[in-house]
This record gives C-alpha cells, structure tokens and sequence, in this order.
C-alpha cells in the first residue's frame, strides 16, 4: 500500500491481460472510506486486496463505498466479495450499471451470437475461451447510478463525475476539486493511450459493415478525443490512472494523448494514399506494423475508419467476407 496523498492511498493487483498486466486500486481513507475499482475478484485478488488494507490498519469490512469507473470486467469483479464483507454501497455510471449488474446474461448472449456469426476459427476459439472466462466474474448489484455533473459525496471527499465516453460508452472519470485531483480509469494511462474502437463485444452484436454504417451513432475515437478536451477544462495538478504510474504533468499528457490518436489517423491515410484500395487487415499491417492476427487492432482500426468515413475521407465495401477501404478522392 502507497500513500499518494492525505487519505489518498494506492496498491497494485496483477491481471492476466498481455495489454493491462495490473491495475491501481485506490482506497480513499476518510468518515466513508471508499475504493475506486476493484480488481478481477478472484481468490489471489482478493486476498492482495485485504493484505494491502491491513498495513494501513483497514479491513475489507471497512469500505463503504465502491465506485466502478467502467463497465469492464477488471474494474467491478471484485464488487461482490467486498459488498458481503462490508455491505459496501456501489456507485456506477448509469449507462455501465446494467451490465455490472447483468454481466452473465450479457456474456451468453454473446456466446450466443457468436456461434452464428462466421469468424474465423482461431479468432472464434480465442473469442469463446474469453466469454468463458468473463463468466467466473461476479455480477454485483448497483446502488447509485451516476451521470455527468453528479458529486459523489464523501466525508472528506468530493468526487465530481466526469462522462467519458470512448474507451468504453459507460466510462466515468472523478474529479477531486479541492484536491485537484482527477481519478482517470482507463480513458488517461499512465503509458501510452488506452485502446480505443471496436472489440469483441461489438463485434458480436453487430457486423463490420453495420458499425461503419451507422451514421447517426457517434465514432468511439472522436467520443474519445472529445472526452479529452472536456477533462483539460479542469483545473488539475495530479491525474491517478488505473494502469500505470501517476501523471504529474496532467495537461501535456492530455495534449499529447489527443495528438497521438490524430497521428494514428494520419498513418492510416498516408497508407491509403499510397495503395487507394486495400483490405482492412492488410490496412491494420501497415498503419501499425504489426502482425496479421493481431484482432485488438484490427477493432482499433474501425475505429479509425468510422471516424474517417463520417469525415467523408474513406469508403468501404464488402467483397466475399474481406472488408475493403479505399481513399475517397477530394
């Protein structure tokens, strides 16, 4: 356990995610202690989670309150364990409670979708060994259900609620006015930008096509950007990330988060203008020069396009079960 400020608090849980290996917990210690994301829930986790409590002279049993920055399953796994210990109230967006509190539903009828949909083998295999896993997390009920301007109120702590769309629709950031402390989630790393665009969830509740077409649904990237804009109206000193170490210098961050989503964009046209017509998996090889199998990025990729589409710069066409891209001549 590291103390970050008066009260503030952090420690580190391990993921079995290649891209997010762990995640910060924070633990604000005051009248109505609180934690904000809660880890897978597993066994190890857990017992890191009441380890790291009781070197500060804490138990599970005291947290009254859990804030869940999103609707991914390393930030409310744990929701449920530390609610029969402690009774805990849980705080979530209300765009990402439904799916805290309906997590397996969710997840088989996804299992359900993809046993219909004709995906490649080694992605279907890959795809169906993760819903299995996100079965193991626990649902967890959700007391308070946030929106954008709503305070979060402590005894001690004021947490304004920032949406943040684009990482994941239900995201929320924190933010600590008197502090001048932003609590991030994943929408600000401490590395690098965190993913944005389409993953497996989408992908099995919609084709390719039909997320490029979509006309009137805002893009994941510019939902992004423009999570970014709003947070660099704050007035802030210190952002406390879920991944990665803290970020002490948190207006050249944001600058330089938006810039490098822009300059993924520019890769990509620079590529198209150079081949006009390509597939999207030969397009996600060179824009990124990375491997062909690599299906993380081929969902950033659509991201990208959407977002291009909607700016009339790209066009694509279905042929067989490949997604074409060509460049739009001005």
């Amino acid at each position: 356990m590291k103390r970050v400020l008066d009260n503030i608090y952090v420690f580190t849980l391990n993921l079995p995610f290649p891209a997010t290996p762990e995640l910060s917990v924070y633990y604000l210690d005051e009248g109505e202690p609180a934690v904000i994301d809660t880890g897978l829930g597993d066994q190890r986790s857990m017992r890191i989670f009441s380890s790291e409590l009781r070197e500060i002279g804490r138990d599970l049993n005291d947290v009254e309150v859990i804030i869940n920055t999103h609707e991914h399953v390393e930030h409310f796994g744990g929701n449920r364990k530390i609610k029969e210990a402690s009774g805990a109230c849980v705080v979530a967006s209300h765009k990402a409670a439904p799916i805290i509190e309906n997590y397996h539903q969710h997840i088989l009828s996804l299992k359900n979708n993809l046993s219909h949909l004709d995906f490649e083998p080694e992605m279907k295999q890959m795809i169906n060994r993760y819903l299995d896993f996100n079965l193991l997390i626990d649902e967890s009920k959700v007391e308070k259900r946030v929106r954008d301007g709503d305070t979060i109120s402590l005894d001690g702590f004021g947490l304004r609620v920032v949406e943040t769309p684009g990482h994941a629709r239900g995201h929320i950031c924190l933010y600590d006015e008197d502090r001048k402390i932003l609590f991030s989630g994943d929408h600000v790393i401490g590395t690098g930008t965190t993913f944005v665009g389409y993953g497996w969830r989408e992908l099995l509740t919609m084709s390719m096509t039909t997320i490029l077409a979509e006309a009137d649904e805002p893009d994941n990237i510019s939902l992004y950007i423009e999570s970014l804009e709003k947070l660099q109206s704050l007035d802030l000193e210190l952002i406390l990330p879920a991944h990665g170490p803290p970020i002490t210098e948190p207006y050249k961050k944001l600058r330089e988060d938006i810039q490098r989503k822009l300059s993924r964009e520019q890769a990509f046209l620079r590529v198209l203008e150079k081949r006009r017509k390509m597939t999207l998996e030969d397009l996600t090889v060179e824009a990124y020069d990375a491997d062909r199998t690599n299906y993380l990025l081929q969902g950033a990729a659509l991201g990208y396009l959407k977002r291009l589409i909607k700016q009339g710069k790209v066009a694509v066409s279905l042929k067989g079960n490949k997604l074409y891209v060509r460049i739009v001549d001005s």
